[in-house]
């Protein structure tokens, strides 16, 4: 099949829709399909050997000021417009899209080659004005958890199928070699450490832990990532006198990241906004690390039968507190059922096989 994945921010943005994307198009790869990326001008190219396709867009950012909605509106349809000329020359037999906002793509799409199958995999919601009326121009949804399911169901009235996320169990995994490197490079031998990673944003709830050093007095904490947040992030620590037990490493790059999450004792994802899924948790895992992550959307998903830790509720910092010092006397039990749960669960070549068991589907269903 020739199948085409469709998204402004793949060689844009490192974050969770990006590595579905590049990981999705890799394992379809392997197996012998056609794959065209169809994406911004950047330079985040994870796999040279993936075809990309890329063209110019406005960034929401030098878009008139009416929302945050009608900014990443107007850098669709800025895409969309460079891009539409290429789209027209192919004919893919899959097209696939990861946002409500570019369902009018799939109406174009449909209007070129009719036969072509639109496949929505939502990792979020962005919903806006009209996006119902174009819905009726993606043939299947498909949700990476339950409680996104739901939301999806809710707004287009549509069966929505179950196909999570999956993780590359090859290069995340456990590795002693890489934790004892980096303790030693960052001078954090026989410390107690707490890492996240993610955007930087504050709904992602990092705030939180570096409050609650205050009392786990015992605890330095690492953060990964980059984002508008961040400068409030080191005003809190400072202010609060914890510079020296908070380690901001930016951003990592994809292929480094395994050998970071080692460094750690326990991995915290405290969102206070909504999580559709969590992709660095399972990466987490993969590395034998336990969890302590707020009971939100598709974490729930994730962590509900892993035995990997605990889920506190969504900004309750007491209880957060409690759940990482009882985790670290566990760490060793729940490390061990972290990697297997992840490697029984959610890897990239499961979700593939999922999602080409349900294009299959269709294609017989038409």
């Amino acid at each position: 099949m020739k199948i085409c994945m469709y998204n402004v921010t793949v060689a844009i943005k490192i974050g969770g829709i990006e590595t579905y994307y590049w990981e999705v198009s890799r394992e379809l790869k392997s197996l012998g399909h056609e794959v065209d990326i169809v994406t911004g001008n950047g330079s985040n190219i994870k796999y040279n050997d993936i075809k990309l396709s890329q063209f110019d867009f406005t960034p929401r950012e030098k878009i008139f000021n009416l929302g945050n909605r009608f900014r990443k509106w107007g850098e669709r349809i800025s895409f969309f417009k460079n891009s539409y000329s290429y789209l027209k020359e192919q004919k893919y037999n899959v097209f696939l899209v990861h946002k409500p906002l570019d369902f009018f793509v799939c109406y174009f799409i449909k209007r070129i080659s009719p036969k072509t199958k639109t496949i929505f995999v939502s990792g979020g919601e962005d919903f806006y004005g009209f996006d119902k009326y174009f819905s009726k121009y993606i043939d299947f949804m498909f949700a990476v958890s339950n409680d996104n399911a739901k939301k999806i169901k809710k707004r287009y009235k549509r069966d929505v199928k179950i196909i999570p996320n999956g993780v590359d169990i090859n290069k995340f995994k456990p590795n002693e070699t890489d934790k004892k490197n980096l303790r030693d490079k960052y001078s954090l031998q026989n410390k107690k450490i707490l890492l996240s990673v993610g955007r930087i944003v504050g709904w992602k709830g990092f705030q939180l832990i570096i409050k609650s050093l205050i009392e786990l007095k015992d605890f330095h904490y690492i953060l990964i990532g980059d984002g508008e947040y961040i400068e409030e992030l080191k005003k809190i620590a400072k202010e609060l006198k914890l510079e020296k037990r908070v380690l901001f490493l930016g951003m990592i790059d994809n292929q480094e990241l395994p050998k970071y999450l080692n460094i750690a004792d326990i991995f915290v994802q405290p969102s206070i906004g909504h999580e559709a899924f969590g992709i660095t948790i399972i990466e987490a895992m993969a590395c034998g690390l336990p969890i302590v992550a707020s009971r939100n959307g598709g974490i729930v998903d994730i962590l509900k039968s892993s035995n990997s830790g605990y889920m506190f509720e969504i900004n309750n910092t007491k209880q957060m507190i409690t759940y990482i010092k009882n985790t670290y006397k566990e760490k060793d039990k729940f490390s061990n059922n972290s990697s297997q749960y992840v490697k029984d669960n959610f890897t990239w070549k499961l979700c593939v096989s999922k999602l080409l068991n349900k294009v299959k589907e269709i294609k017989n269903d038409s």
